[in-house]
């Protein structure tokens, strides 16, 4: 007996449905566990009260004035990543002796305890803007580098054997051959990379809190605001998937083909 429904993916309509009725259920039990009294109003506030606090921080601009700053580092961060790491792990994946060299003091930085290196970056940078982009990018240069690195890894060698017939250097084989079959999987490192720096930027903005959502999040604790902590962070959530969701946008128009 074949279980077929194990492999076979839901679209359409059907898909659309089962994903409204998922979101629903979960409002339907973020609203009953504070209004029955099964977890305090303190700790979870109602969907209601969160959505207030929300739409105040969308109409008194916090949106502008702290949502563009955090933005910003996101961005600023991920990119420095992409123009450091990348070229890296490109140079890993193609190279046994840069891998050699790197392989073993980078790649353990991934399953390191990444906040804790906070203090060392302060004392470091100090506590300024700096630091905050400077461990946002050390956050994300240590996955970006080994994500590069599988990519390059991933092409089928038939792209280089491709290049040898064609009488390609073994640098005119990664320029022509290699890294354009790569780009693909190197951008959605780039995506992911921008998803975790959008998990450590709280960390990054509660040190000498000036502006950001993380100072929107703690500032609310700290006067035990707890609808607007949860409004703050419902609209990280909700400025991180738009970010996901145009650069996956890119990945289709740009990065369509696969190896």
């Amino acid at each position: 007996m074949r279980v077929r429904y194990l492999a076979l993916p839901v679209a359409g309509p059907k898909a659309t449905l089962l994903s409204a009725s998922g979101i629903l259920g979960l409002i339907a039990l973020w609203f009953l566990l504070p209004t029955l009294g099964l977890v305090k109003s303190a700790f979870i506030p109602t969907p209601v009260d969160t959505l207030g606090a929300f739409w105040t921080m969308l109409s008194d601009g916090t949106l502008l004035s702290d949502g563009w700053p955090s933005v910003r580092r996101v961005l600023l961060s991920v990119s420095m990543s992409a123009v450091v790491g990348i070229p890296i792990g490109i140079a890993m994946g193609a190279f046994g002796r840069v891998e050699a060299v790197l392989k073993w003091i980078i790649f353990p930085f991934r399953t390191a305890p990444i906040v804790a290196f906070i203090p060392i970056f302060m004392l470091i940078f100090g506590i300024e803007e700096e630091m905050k982009v400077w461990f946002l990018f050390f956050g994300t240069v240590v996955y970006i580098i080994p994500l590069t690195f599988d990519a390059i890894r991933a092409v089928p060698h038939e792209y280089v054997d491709a290049a040898v017939d064609y009488g390609f250097s073994p640098l005119g084989s990664l320029w022509h051959f290699i890294i354009p079959a790569a780009w693909p999987r190197i951008f959605d490192a780039i995506k992911v990379c921008t998803g975790i720096a959008w998990t450590y930027l709280v960390a990054a903005e509660i040190i000498n809190v000036t502006d950001g959502l993380g100072k929107v999040v703690q500032q609310a604790q700290r006067f035990q605001n707890t609808p607007k902590v949860w409004a703050g962070i419902l609209l990280i959530l909700l400025i991180g998937n738009i970010t996901d969701f145009a650069l996956g946008k890119i990945r289709e128009r740009f990065f369509n083909w696969e190896v």
